[in-house]
């Protein structure tokens, strides 16, 4: 009587030690292009072309995001980078804009069994190619840019904390794309309209 007594106190402790979240509620954070600054460019028109296909299986999970990954770095891009010059063109071309999902292998000794492991891992890699062409003068110049970001989750997640942790993901990838992007384009002359 006195060990069933135990052994249910002990599980009890387990499950409620397991099932408390404090930040479970808090909402997934949403991408706002008014968060990064517009870099005026030395052409007449900006040009976006999406070459990802995105695939609808295992380990993607980008088709379940809501805007979709591409678009998210279509509207940066509409954003950030603003046509102000008389001539020339902008072509961003994007490559790739998945998120995936892996699970993480589990350790099954007593600790691992009793501690809140990571579960899962949510991978973001963003590829773009960004072209100018400036007929005025036979300017042109192409710029590679990639970001890629990584979260762990641990198994006692809610639905809406594996949600948040995409969000985010993705946006760290997003400003570290935004980062290369700006380093980048100070490096060529006559590009950025000052």
């Amino acid at each position: 009587m006195r060990l069933n007594y135990l052994i249910m106190l002990v599980a009890i402790g387990l499950v409620t030690a397991c099932g408390t979240s404090t930040n479970g509620t808090k909402a997934p954070p949403k991408f706002d292009s008014g968060d990064y600054a517009a870099i005026a460019m030395n052409a007449r028109r900006l040009e976006i072309v999406e070459n990802w296909q995105m695939p609808m299986e295992a380990p993607y999970i980008g088709h379940f995001q809501t805007p979709y990954p591409s678009n998210i770095v279509a509207e940066w891009a509409a954003s950030v980078l603003q046509p102000s010059g008389g001539s020339g063109e902008l072509i961003l071309d994007i490559s790739k804009a998945s998120v995936t999902k892996e699970k993480l292998p589990r350790e099954t000794n007593l600790q691992g069994i009793l501690s809140d492991q990571q579960d899962t891992k949510i991978r973001v890699e963003l590829v773009a190619r960004l072209m100018w062409l400036q007929p005025i003068g036979g300017a042109k110049a192409m710029v590679n840019l990639s970001a890629s970001q990584s979260k762990t989750i641990p198994e006692s997640s809610t639905p809406n904390e594996f949600d948040r942790a995409v969000k985010e993901t993705l946006l760290l990838a997003l400003a570290a794309l935004d980062r290369q992007a700006r380093e980048e384009l100070e490096k060529i002359d006559n590009i950025v309209l000052r």
